[in-house]
């Protein structure tokens, strides 16, 4: 095995592991605690809230950081290579885009908590299309969208 495959299998591992990181602690934050958390009193539930958010958006951040920089590597590594058609560049396009409306919602969901709250005419839709729900399908389908495109790039290998 070459120094660039062994690069690349650890670039591979840190990108999954910032999977893990998002998905895991946001099915975590949003399944778990966000529950136990409406059972408690409002100063307690506000105090472990915050407490809890804030180290968890740290994780969030490293890992952002994480995802941005493999992927990057990743993506001129794969598009570099004959194994990437034009479906894949368009299942690649689509997976970066709701990557990006993650890291947004992401950062809303910081900010709302230190702001008041959206009112008005659009505030429903807004919370819904940035919630923490919304952020779980959304890693969800990119994951699906990644086992995707590793199938397209093996399949144009194998021809």
């Amino acid at each position: 095995m070459s120094a660039s495959e062994v690069l690349l299998i650890a670039i591979r591992w840190a990108h999954a592991l910032a999977t893990v990181v998002w998905l895991g602690g946001g099915a975590y934050a949003t399944l778990i605690l966000g529950r136990q958390l409406r059972e408690e009193d409002e100063a307690t539930a506000a105090r472990i809230g915050r407490a809890t958010g804030a180290e968890f958006g740290r994780w969030l951040r490293g890992a952002t950081v994480v995802f941005v920089v493999t992927g990057v590597i990743l993506t001129a590594d794969r598009l570099s290579s004959r194994g990437a058609t034009t479906a894949y560049g368009i299942v690649l396009a689509v997976k970066v885009a709701l990557a990006l409306w993650m890291f947004a919602i992401a950062q809303s969901l910081g900010r709302r908590r230190r702001t008041k709250p959206v009112s008005g005419r659009w505030a429903e839709l807004v919370r819904t299309l940035g919630s923490p729900q919304m952020l779980l399908w959304l890693g969800a389908i990119v994951v699906l969208l990644a086992a995707i495109l590793k199938t397209l790039y093996e399949a144009q290998l194998a021809k």
